[in-house]
């Protein structure tokens, strides 16, 4: 064997070697994704170790060096592949503290390639410079042809270096069209996803021409706005405490910081319309809590008697029914209610009546709180239609349904209301005022025995549901408890210490 060969089969055991050896760190260190990526090297390394062998055996059947071409860029390219692997996957750069975006990898891994090729073509006798210079023509021609491509190449690198979104974010173009969420960034173009379920491809060299607007930068607060006309005969003032009663629990909406409502124009239909403006921090449920603040407005003016008003389109005839048919009709409604309820089932029939005529018809949103905990309460509610729940400190104790009724402790004693009551689905209540039973129980000073026996009744009955939703809470500690209770009767039963 002359020393060529020697060389030659010295460097490829060589790099076989190193090729195994990262192959086998990568596999040890890198998550299970990173390790379906060692397939090209492994193929690489094959193919190399395949030429060697058939150099050494069938060099005479084969143009001079093609075996060993062949090899020699095999193992360059798998030990191209496995550096930057081992470099940015395996966990060494973590380790120096360096992180990379995908496009600078792809760079990085594209120059390790061309490094490596060169450097095995070189080693196989072929003249690097000369190629070189022969393929500055063609790197000419390619760069003409492919100058949208380039474009986008060079506007991703602006991108990766400015970063002025990432993966994650929710953007949107000057169009005011297209807005979704950032899935993906490569060195062509962004893929985002939008709302509508559909995924959009927008190329690097687009957005680096447009004016891109950032959501959840620099902070994940975002402000929406939700607009809502009113009467112009209801004083704003009112109308904007309405508003924000309504809205101030949901859950998605920030309270630092607060919501406003803000008078926003004097229509030509003798309206004003106003704006809702709040804050959240979830930009994808945005239309979602959007559709809930409206639905909020809507109930929270509807109780407090603000008609909405309707667009003037159209001249439409029609004779509206006389306020006194449809007082009666709430009336009548209203007792038909109250005969169904036991607590006010010691009412007799003209008692009934009063209570009926002073009764308001209230209407409220899924998820909304008709009463809250530790508030003062000066009104019975009555559920004519939907569900309620009952929660304590923020535990869920039970439900309620129609023809229920709650809110009669605080009306009787004038303790602030011992619970939250949250509307289940949409929730329709008839309510009584504190100056309804004023009059009643002066009118039939024996009633108030008749409501102190039921009020008694229905505190007990919740008393026990509290105890039960707190002991299906708290399972383990409830057996625990029963667990040493039955445990200092057995010891005290058979005289042990």
């Amino acid at each position: 064997m002359n020393p060529t060969d020697f060389t030659y089969y010295w460097w490829i055991v060589v790099g076989v070697l190193t090729a195994a050896l990262t192959m086998l760190f990568i596999r040890k260190t890198a998550p299970a994704e990173v390790r379906e990526a060692l397939r090209f090297p492994a193929w690489c390394v094959s193919i190399a170790v395949t030429a060697t062998l058939a150099d050494a055996f069938l060099s005479s059947f084969a143009p001079p060096a093609l075996f060993r071409h062949l090899s020699a860029i095999g193992l360059a390219l798998a030990l191209g592949r496995l550096s930057v692997l081992a470099f940015f996957d395996a966990g060494i750069a973590r380790r120096l503290g360096l992180t990379a975006e995908r496009i600078f990898r792809d760079i990085i891994q594209g120059i390790v390639y061309t490094a490596v090729a060169l450097l095995a073509l070189s080693w196989s006798g072929v003249q690097v410079t000369s190629l070189l210079v022969t393929s500055a023509l063609f790197t000419a021609i390619i760069g003409l042809s492919l100058q949208d491509t380039l474009g986008n190449i060079v506007a991703g690198l602006t991108l990766q270096v400015q970063q002025p979104f990432e993966v994650g974010d929710w953007i949107q173009l000057d169009d005011g069209q297209r807005a979704g969420e950032v899935v993906e960034i490569n060195w062509r173009a962004v893929r985002i996803f939008t709302l509508d379920q559909e995924q959009v491809t927008i190329p690097n060299g687009l957005l680096a021409k447009s004016q891109i607007v950032t959501y959840t930068k620099p902070s994940s607060l975002a402000r929406q706005t939700v607009f809502v006309q009113a009467p112009y005969h209801i004083p704003p003032e009112r109308v904007r405490a309405v508003i924000l009663a309504a809205i101030r629990d949901i859950p998605e909406i920030c309270a630092d910081p607060p919501p406003v409502v803000a008078t926003f124009a004097f229509l030509e239909n003798a309206t004003i319309r106003y704006a809702i403006r709040y804050f959240i921090t979830n930009f994808g449920r945005r239309e979602a809590i959007a559709s809930l603040v409206r639905d909020r407005a809507w109930y929270a003016l509807d109780r407090a008697a603000v008609e909405l008003p309707l667009p003037l389109t159209g001249i439409e005839l029609r004779r509206p029914a006389s306020p006194e048919v449809k007082q009666q009709q709430l009336v009548t409604a209203s007792e038909q209610l109250l005969g169904a309820v036991p607590l006010l089932a010691c009412l007799s029939q003209s008692e009934r009546l009063v209570a009926a005529e002073g009764m308001r018809l209230l209407r409220y949103a899924p998820g909304e709180a008709l009463v809250r905990q530790g508030e003062p309460g000066d009104a019975l509610f009555i559920l004519e239609a939907g569900t309620v729940c009952v929660e304590v400190d923020g535990l869920e104790v039970g439900q309620m349904h129609a023809p229920d009724c709650f809110g009669e402790m605080a009306l009787m004693t004038g303790e602030p209301r011992s619970a939250t009551v949250r509307a289940v689905g949409e929730v329709t209540v008839r309510t009584i005022h504190r100056d309804v039973f004023c009059h009643l129980l002066r009118t039939n000073p024996r009633l108030a025995e008749t409501f102190s026996r039921v009020l008694a009744e229905r505190l007990e009955e919740r008393r026990l549901s509290l105890e039960a939703a707190r002991s299906a809470a708290v399972p383990d500690m409830a057996m625990d408890r029963k667990s040493t209770q039955l445990l200092a009767q057995i010891k005290w039963l058979f005289a042990l210490e």
